[in-house]
């Protein structure tokens, strides 16, 4: 069945929309490369605006005609393959005359709705008469796993909500030096800046509306629920509520499948024993839940140990239990940026560290590895002085140091900071590092 009705009406909606104020993002995404570019991330994370932004730039440059923007969840376009979109193609010619003369651009939001998606793009893209622009809140956009369909002609770029740093640009505030502003006046203001960060998360639309924060909140777990995973995976909804639920209890802890089944059957859940696991897995594609796994130099022994649980955002962390523990969330901080510094784990690899079977304590958090070897350390702690560290902390990273032959260690703090065998630098500093 023809399609083109369906995106004449969506393109001519596109025409005549107005473009909203854009909050510029530290994420410089270029406008001119030979290759198709994705933008991932959690959903309502910020992907849509950063379009905008792009939009906005190439509107000094080419006509708008030239410039098309399409949500594949709109919901005129439920149900699409990649047969339709040569229907969009159609209709787009037909209602936006663009200027052959000057560059195309499409920028597709959402893509993976579109059932076979890879394939049309890679052909147009090969049609060398478009710049194509994915968005999408599913790990199959990023680099490493597109790189097969579109044979490595695609770079992505990672969007997680507002970080640290970008919320105090937001607020106009100025930071100063990290040496200075540890004797500022101005280190109570950024302090209170990050505890509210900690506590309700960097959502774009949150910041901007407060009031309703619960509501948009729990409209974005419904959407990752039954939408991201529900629909995309054919899952029931009651399991996903139940899983999500047990998932995001356990953020910065340790999660095992036979765990989470037991959990399922005390509430009298039928499910199977490979249940749980698969679930985590689909949660994981959504770019929601992130598990990782302990530092083994085989892949087969990684397997058969917990994995350590992190959401997306401490907002989601905090809808779903009320409220966010300040030590699990500093550690559930820290790996929300590690993943922004590591653009999803392309750029580097993280893992945590455990010694099962001896003494009690003996782990570290974060083991960071780089072209295959260990290069950092980290634990995170709640701490405002040297007294408040517990030595397990020490402990483990001294152990993990002789064992994995690494001497950069870092203890993360809430506001502690020394320079030494181990550097001690509060969340804040590490937050707005470079």
């Amino acid at each position: 069945m023809s399609r083109v009705e369906d995106f004449r009406k969506v393109i001519s909606e596109w025409f005549t929309r107005t473009l909203p104020d854009i909050h510029e993002r530290d994420i410089d995404i270029p406008l001119d490369v030979d290759v198709v570019v994705s933008i991932v991330g959690p959903r309502r994370s910020g992907k849509t605006f950063m379009v905008y932004g792009i939009i906005s730039r190439l509107l000094r440059l080419i006509p708008r005609s030239n410039i098309l923007y399409i949500n594949m969840e709109n919901e005129r376009l439920r149900h699409l393959s990649a047969e339709d979109l040569g229907d969009l193609i159609t209709a787009y010619y037909e209602v936006g005359k663009p200027d052959i003369r000057k560059p195309i651009y499409l920028f597709l939001d959402e893509i993976q709705v579109v059932d076979g998606w890879s394939r049309w793009v890679n052909r147009i893209y090969e049609s060398k008469e478009y710049h194509i622009y994915l968005t999408g809140s599913t790990s199959q956009l990023l680099s490493r796993e597109i790189a097969t369909e579109m044979r490595g002609r695609s770079i992505s770029y990672t969007v997680f909500p507002y970080s640290y740093k970008e919320i105090l640009k937001l607020k106009n505030i100025d930071v100063p030096d990290a040496e200075i502003l540890a004797r500022s006046e101005k280190r109570g203001e950024i302090i209170s800046v990050l505890e509210d960060y900690l506590k309700h998360g960097g959502y774009p639309e949150i910041l901007d509306n407060p009031a309703i924060r619960e509501k948009l909140l729990q409209s974005y777990i419904d959407a990752i629920v039954l939408r991201d995973v529900g629909e995309r995976f054919n899952v029931e909804p009651l399991l996903l509520s139940y899983m999500f639920e047990y998932l995001s209890s356990s953020y910065s802890k340790y999660f095992s499948g036979s765990k989470a089944y037991q959990f399922l059957r005390t509430i009298n859940y039928p499910v199977g024993k490979d249940r749980p696991l698969q679930v985590l897995g689909y949660f994981k594609e959504a770019l929601t839940v992130f598990p990782i796994e302990i530092f083994s130099r085989g892949s087969r022994s990684r397997k058969q140990y917990p994995r350590k649980i992190y959401l997306a955002d401490n907002g989601l962390i905090a809808s779903m239990n009320g409220d966010v523990d300040f030590g699990r969330g500093m550690e559930n901080l820290v790996f929300i940026e590690l993943c922004r510094r590591s653009e999803l784990f392309t750029g580097f690899t993280v893992y945590y560290w455990r010694e099962y079977g001896k003494s009690e304590g003996r782990e570290v958090d974060f083991v960071i590895v780089r072209g295959g070897k260990v290069s950092t350390l980290i634990n995170v702690s709640y701490a405002r002085s040297r007294e408040d560290v517990a030595e397990r902390e020490v402990i483990g990273l001294e152990k993990a140091s002789k064992e994995l032959k690494c001497n950069d260690k870092i203890i993360i703090t809430w506001d502690y900071r020394e320079n030494g065998n181990i550097r001690y630098i509060p969340l804040w500093e590490w937050l707005l590092e470079k």
